[in-house]
């Protein structure tokens, strides 16, 4: 469930990001900062977060490589900026995310989480 206050919180902080394309938006990412562990991640120096990563829903179907360049730049942003390590959750049902994710270089940490109306994996990258 998104939490608006959140959102605009996410935007103030130009932590979101937008992939464009000649006739709009193509894709779009969150990229933040961790400031604790939560359960279930290694422990880390400065960890930053992967998260509302998400493709126009018509590009899914044509072999757009939006999500991957997306999560290319969340990568490239995050070691500029002094990370040494990219966390996200995915959702696992969603099993060409979690592949991209995968040849991406994240690695799942712990089972898959459920808290009955959602499923998700931790996934962490190390930069």
């Amino acid at each position: 469930m998104r939490r608006p206050e959140r959102t605009r919180e996410l935007v103030a902080s130009a932590a979101v990001h937008v992939l464009r394309s000649a006739d709009g938006i193509a894709a779009m990412f969150t990229l933040a900062w961790d400031d604790s562990t939560p359960d279930g991640y290694p422990p880390a120096a400065r960890p930053a977060r992967l998260s509302r990563l998400a493709v126009r829903p018509e590009l899914l179907s044509t072999g757009s490589m939006a999500g991957v360049q997306c999560v290319r730049r969340a990568i490239e942003l995050a070691t500029a900026r002094g990370a040494d390590v990219l966390r996200a959750e995915a959702n696992p049902d969603l099993a060409q995310t979690r592949a991209l994710l995968g040849h991406l270089g994240f690695q799942q940490h712990g089972p898959v989480e459920s808290d009955g109306d959602r499923r998700w994996v931790r996934l962490q990258r190390q930069l």
